[in-house]
């Protein structure tokens, strides 16, 4: 069903495309899914409670997990199966973005988490690597593509393939640890995991819906076309700021608490009874790091380009802002990104009942007080978003004071210093290639960049810089062409011929006897 709504403006062939592509690995997901399930029943009855009580081999049992990890991987968009997702994204209308990021992802992950820690028994810890590996490769991916995109849906969209590294990087952590009896940290991983995946909803539903407020009001979603649009559209500019600052993972909001105890679960790997593997983890809390940063950024330039600065486009001043049941549809969400910031302990409790159902243990709370968070007992490790909150709201506030008695002065208003090129104009603004322009040059092995230059004796200059992914000219182009050759030779024995037809069937009745005898 999901599909009809990504394919709703079918008329235009590249959505079309995008709509194929996504039904394509949808299905890829849903029969890996069918094969682990397969595996899983064993002889019994296909229901849960006999998978439960199936006591499979551990070679059965992590082909079982790898095919669970591949399908519902494919449906989370985890690289390298996430080539749908920011083909999705864009062709789809903004409601089905919010609603396939805030939900359908996280459906992938009840799957995985349903498979992994209930359906096949206790795990193996040694399966926790592989979506660990995957998450953190995913999370730098994510976010390096996400800082050179163009189109401001598509950069939401790698936007959310960083995310999902960050939740499958819970994931493997969860494994990991509850694989080598370690079940309070376990349980703490899978806290940071849940917390993430509700966090992610809010998040990323609000920054799509006012992505949609944007393209419905300048019929424009190129960032190099906009610009300004806070000065017209003030109610979609703070609240979609609210989603840009707490998906970048600035506290008090809500994306700081999931990373915040992410990390707090990378810093038990040193405890783990592998030598080598207590030495590597840690070196994932450096990626989660980097991966927090760069969003950062991505978000900087989201927000600036599209709302700061100048109009790049005169038909934006055309622009208007949401209306009161738009606005109503923003508000609760970015309400939401705030009081999940201000108030996990409130939200602890409630998951610490998911925690103890799949792992037999909770995060044990280090503090009684309902405004610290402190899940670590033993460590001085706590936060208190409140605090945070209001330390940051008086140090605003006395700076204020402090100016207004030192500087009396009225206040003088006069022109930016424009470098003496004469009057500024929204060409002199730094452009969303330009913004992403030093991450191609460092990280330009991830790319396959495509330059269009203007020839000398042109008199109005143009260069397009394209970037695509590695990835579809390394796997999927040859996967492509060799699935076509496969078919072509398949269709040869299509002759059209009831003779021909008759020849087969007897065939293979006589490679059936055959069988039959020999047995």
């Amino acid at each position: 069903s999901s599909y009809f709504l990504v394919v709703t403006q079918h008329r235009r062939p590249e959505i079309r495309r995008a709509g194929f592509i996504y039904l394509l690995m949808a299905h890829v997901g849903a029969l890996a899914i069918l094969l682990a399930f397969g595996v899983m029943h064993g002889s019994g009855p296909l229901t849960f409670h006999a998978m439960r009580v199936t006591h499979l081999s551990p070679g059965w049992a992590a082909t079982a997990f790898l095919l669970a990890l591949l399908g519902f991987g494919a449906k989370a968009g985890l690289v390298p199966l996430h080539v749908w997702l920011p083909e999705a994204h864009p062709a789809a209308p903004s409601p089905v973005s919010a609603l396939m990021s805030g939900v359908m992802l996280k459906t992938a992950v009840y799957g995985l988490l349903r498979v992994a820690l209930d359906l096949l028994g206790p795990p193996a810890w040694w399966w926790g690597l592989a979506p660990l590996a995957l998450g953190l490769f995913t999370i730098l991916y994510g976010a390096l593509f996400a800082a050179v995109q163009t189109d401001m849906k598509r950069l939401l969209a790698y936007s959310s393939v960083e995310n999902v590294g960050v939740i499958f990087t819970g994931i493997g952590l969860t494994i990991v640890f509850a694989g080598t009896g370690m079940r309070a940290v376990a349980a703490l991983a899978l806290l940071a995991t849940l917390y993430h995946c509700l966090s992610h909803a809010f998040m990323k539903s609000l920054l799509f819906l006012g992505t949609g407020s944007v393209l419905h009001a300048t019929g424009e979603r190129n960032l190099g076309r906009l610009g300004g649009l806070i000065h017209r559209m003030p109610w979609v500019a703070w609240l979609t700021l609210i989603g840009a600052l707490a998906i970048a993972g600035l506290p008090p909001l809500a994306g700081f608490v999931s990373e915040w105890l992410l990390l707090q679960s990378f810093l038990f790997a040193d405890r783990l009874p592998h030598a080598v593997v207590n030495l590597l983890i840690p070196m994932g809390a450096a990626l989660v790091a980097l991966g927090a940063a760069l969003a950062g950024y991505v978000m900087v330039k989201f927000y600036g380009v599209v709302f700061l600065g100048r109009p790049r486009e005169e038909s934006l001043s055309r622009a208007h802002d949401c209306g009161p049941l738009e606005r109503l549809g923003l508000a609760w969400l970015a309400l939401g990104c705030v009081l999940l910031g201000l108030l996990p302990q409130q939200l602890i409790g409630v998951l610490g009942k998911v925690t103890g159902e799949l792992l037999g243990s909770t995060v044990p709370q280090a503090s009684a007080h309902w405004w610290l968070l402190a899940p670590v007992p033993g460590r001085a490790v706590s936060y208190g978003p409140m605090v945070l909150l209001a330390v940051a709201a008086g140090v605003v506030f006395l700076t204020a004071i402090a100016l207004r008695l030192v500087y009396r002065q009225r206040v003088r208003r006069e022109p930016a210093w424009d470098c003496g090129f004469g009057v500024l104009t929204p060409r002199m603004q730094d452009t969303a290639e330009g913004f992403g322009q030093p991450i191609r040059h460092l990280f330009q092995s991830f790319f396959q960049i495509e330059r269009e230059l203007p020839a000398p004796q042109d008199r109005a200059p143009r260069y397009r810089v394209a970037v695509r992914e590695r990835i579809w000219k390394l796997a999927y182009e040859p996967m492509a062409a060799g699935v076509e050759r496969l078919a072509n030779a398949a269709a040869r024995v299509q002759r059209g011929r009831i003779s021909i037809y008759l020849l087969y069937s007897f065939l293979t009745l006589l490679v059936l006897l055959a069988v039959a005898l020999m047995s």
